[in-house]
């Protein structure tokens, strides 16, 4: 990014940041009041994963495997990892799930407002609708 670019982003897409999530664990918390509508979270990141079979990652290091089952979609066959790794991660990885969202996905690694943020709110997606069926979440 130049600096043009960057003093735009700042201005113009910079709405959150991680933060501690009353839901669960780490979450993505509004830095300021978000309009609906709002085009929230944009990823630099490529968002096209490299579906893996599960067998492949079997003689990984335990911690290695929790932390793909936890950050990572899967479903009984396979997980689609990040084509960037796990040492560099979008915030929309962090949205928690909510029966009462206030994001909606709108197409791979962008996400807009459904209603108004409060600063200081946290931002959170339904994955059931977002994905297309209902999710497990492991403890």
């Amino acid at each position: 990014m130049d600096r043009n670019r960057i003093a735009r982003h700042l201005q113009d897409e910079l709405h959150c940041r991680i933060g501690v999530s009353g839901l669960h664990g780490v979450g993505v918390i509004a830095v300021r009041r978000i309009p609906k509508g709002t085009r929230v979270l944009r990823s630099t990141l490529s968002t096209r994963d490299i579906r893996m079979p599960k067998s492949a990652l079997n003689l990984l290091p335990a911690a290695t495997r929790r932390l793909i089952e936890t950050f990572c979609e899967h479903d009984h066959r396979f997980f689609w990892l990040p084509r960037a790794g796990l040492n560099a991660f979008s915030l929309y990885q962090y949205l928690n799930h909510s029966k009462k969202p206030n994001v909606m996905l709108v197409k791979p690694g962008l996400y807009v407002a459904t209603s108004a943020i409060r600063a200081g709110e946290e931002l959170t997606l339904d994955y059931d609708l977002t994905f297309g069926e209902k999710h497990v979440f492991r403890a």
